[in-house]
């Protein structure tokens, strides 16, 4: 039952991300490009990203670009792997904020770079990505 709940609370924000997108796009004479292409080129990116954030971002992080960072001497509390991830989270914030700010709100692509670090776990510690934003 809670997985009901959680997967409601997660198409109303999607739900109201796009109506906040259409509703400050009417401003003034009615645009087609700005209330109606864009919002569904958004949707199109986002459907495309949580692709990604499945299949391709895991296993790239996991598989692909943490293994090969260089471990540090000693025991440090933050190792040069969350560090490689922050900063792999903030280049995907950045740029999925860029591309749909140009299609209307950059509020989607900040919302779709946090949920494209869900799936990203270190073994033995389940949300491992959230602990380090």
């Amino acid at each position: 039952f809670g997985q009901a709940i959680i997967t409601a609370a997660f198409v109303d924000d999607i739900l109201s991300l796009v109506l906040f997108n259409v509703l400050f796009s009417l401003t003034g004479d009615f645009n087609v490009m700005a209330t109606v292409v864009n919002p569904i080129i958004g949707i199109i990116f986002m459907a495309i990203a949580m692709v990604l954030a499945v299949k391709f971002w895991p296993k790239a992080i996991n598989e692909w670009i943490l293994p090969r960072i260089p471990q540090r001497e000693g025991d440090r509390k933050v190792t040069r792997e969350d560090e490689a991830l922050l900063l792999i989270m903030l280049f995907v914030l950045i740029a999925y904020a860029t591309v749909t700010h140009f299609l209307g709100t950059h509020l989607w692509g900040c919302f779709i770079a946090g949920m494209s670090f869900a799936c990203i776990d270190r073994e033995g510690h389940k949300g491992h990505a959230h602990h380090v934003w």
